[in-house]
């Protein structure tokens, strides 16, 4: 992360550009959006840097180990213990965050798997003929979202 300066700015300019950073970051709704304006904001280390902190937040949440957490994320235990640290004393961005992706992941499980119910009941299709062709498409793309939610 980068460095802040030692030169202190006035209090009330600090209060009022946080005001803006965080009232800009309001705004933003679309994945775009945020995506463009986070890349250009962090440098690709401070990105990573925080993306593995809500991962770590997230294999916290499911059960894994620290060790487990440092070897899959390739970062120290102390990492794993501070950010554990900061979710116990209730920091509730990762709490809510966390929430959110666990939440998300069980209705695209609960989705996945009517998908699967659908495909594997629908009746024989003739080879390559539109409906086959359909029913080889839904089970691709079925594959590609559960290869994506078993990622993390």
């Amino acid at each position: 992360m980068g460095r802040v300066s030692r030169r202190r700015i006035d209090p009330e300019i600090e209060e009022r550009i946080f005001e803006v950073f965080w009232d800009y970051l309001a705004t933003l709704r679309k994945p775009e959006e945020i995506n463009e304006f986070l890349v250009s904001l962090l440098s690709f280390t401070e990105q990573v840097m925080l993306s593995k902190r809500l991962a770590i937040a997230l294999l916290l949440a499911k059960g894994y180990l620290y060790r487990d957490i440092d070897e899959t994320l390739k970062v120290s235990t102390s990492t794993v213990g501070t950010v554990h640290k900061q979710i116990l004393v209730g920091a509730p961005g990762y709490k809510k965050a966390v929430e959110r992706i666990l939440k998300r992941e069980k209705m695209n499980n609960l989705f996945n798997s009517l998908d699967e119910i659908l495909i594997k009941f629908s009746g024989p299709k003739r080879h390559k003929s539109p409906a086959w062709e359909g029913k080889s498409q839904r089970g691709k793309a079925l594959a590609k979202r559960q290869r994506k939610l078993s990622a993390l």
